[in-house]
């Protein structure tokens, strides 16, 4: 890899270059600035495939800099790794809102280092290897509104939209709160509902803007409380905050799927753009598995969440629709009633299958 390191220290930057290109093929530039570094950009013959930017520098910090560079064509998405001596909730925030991809804080060991040079490595891979795909089907002119389609499992970048960043961008930003031991973070996650039916009626470029304007909505509703939110795949978003305030994910909901009625559902799709929301999950783990564990709790929360929705819409529509009225919608009673009956339900089931053995 290219590297192009920034710190205001020679000592830092020396060390860093000397490091690296003994213990790597991995060739390092230095830049002592913000401006010097984006000259260097500008006049670079080949383009740098990673970055490794200190926050508190003269003039333009890093937390900019990642910014402007974000902003310059070519680099959308190529790794940043922040590497700085600033360790407050704050300034972590700030980076993976600016676009960085991972956080490190001084002092540092270079074994931890190097294996998030490598994780960076696997991201240029990744980005080259989906390039090359594009390019083939582009050139195949196969599909031509679809050529740029992902498949519905995968996660997609959602650019644009304040405090939403990329799946890995994510998942590290929870792993730098695990390190820090902020127990006050949690995750959450929604759904959208019958996703795979939304995904079919529309090109990927339909469904990516549909997203967008999901993520645009969770974002503006919830508020500053999100500190970071991203899309998974599968219809799943999920939301990292460290809100002191209670949670209502059916207060979330109810604010989310009159929103999307409005903007959303109108212009996207003959279907309805609903969503359902999972209860909080608390990061309560110092370690990286117990981290990724409570993100996928969140996720497994958010779908039986969504499971129980449907089957609620279900009942409520069928209940409604006998009283005469067209185009229900659920209040909080009529939600609980419909549950209650699928709780009858099941238990029903339950009693004749333990009857019939």
């Amino acid at each position: 890899m290219r590297i192009l390191a920034v710190d205001d220290q020679e000592d830092i930057r020396e060390l860093l270059k000397t490091a690296i290109s003994t213990e790597s093929k991995h060739s390092v530039q230095l830049a002592s600035s913000g401006a010097e570094a984006l000259e260097m950009v500008r006049d670079a013959e080949q383009p740098f495939d990673c970055f490794m930017l200190d926050i508190q520098m003269p003039g333009m910090d890093g937390i900019e800099l990642c910014s402007e560079l974000r902003t310059t064509k070519g680099y959308e998405r190529t790794p940043v790794l922040m590497l700085t001596a600033m360790s407050e909730k704050k300034f972590v925030d700030r980076a993976f809102q600016a676009g960085a991809t991972d956080y490190i804080t001084k002092p540092f060991e270079f074994l931890e280092l190097f294996s998030r040079l490598s994780n960076a490595e696997r991201l240029i891979a990744e980005a080259v290897r989906i390039e090359e795909s594009e390019t083939e089907l582009l050139s195949l002119r196969k599909d031509l509104a679809r050529s740029f389609e992902h498949s519905l499992s995968e996660p997609v970048e959602i650019s644009g939209v304040e405090r939403v960043t990329g799946y890995v961008s994510f998942e590290n930003y929870l792993l730098q709160m695990s390190r820090m031991k902020m127990l006050t973070t949690s995750v959450f996650a929604i759904k959208l509902l019958n996703v795979e039916k939304l995904f079919d009626s529309m090109s990927g470029a339909g469904f990516r803007r549909m997203l967008g304007e999901v993520a645009t909505q969770l974002t503006t509703l919830y508020g500053e409380d999100a500190d970071l939110v991203t899309y998974r795949g599968n219809g799943i978003f999920v939301c990292a905050t460290s809100a002191k305030n209670a949670f209502s994910q059916f207060g979330l909901e109810r604010k989310m799927n009159c929103k999307l009625k409005e903007s959303v559902t109108s212009r996207f799709s003959d279907l309805a753009v609903q969503v359902s929301a999972g209860e909080p999950v608390s990061l309560l783990s110092f370690t990286r598995a117990g981290a990724l564990r409570s993100l996928q709790n969140a996720v497994h929360r958010a779908e039986k969440r969504a499971e129980t929705y449907c089957q609620i819409l279900h009942m409520s529509t069928r209940a409604l629709k006998a009283r005469g009225v067209s185009e229900p919608v659920m209040n909080q009673s009529e939600e609980r009633a419909a549950y209650q009956a699928i709780l009858k339900e099941t238990m029903r089931k339950d009693l004749r299958l333990v009857a019939g053995n």
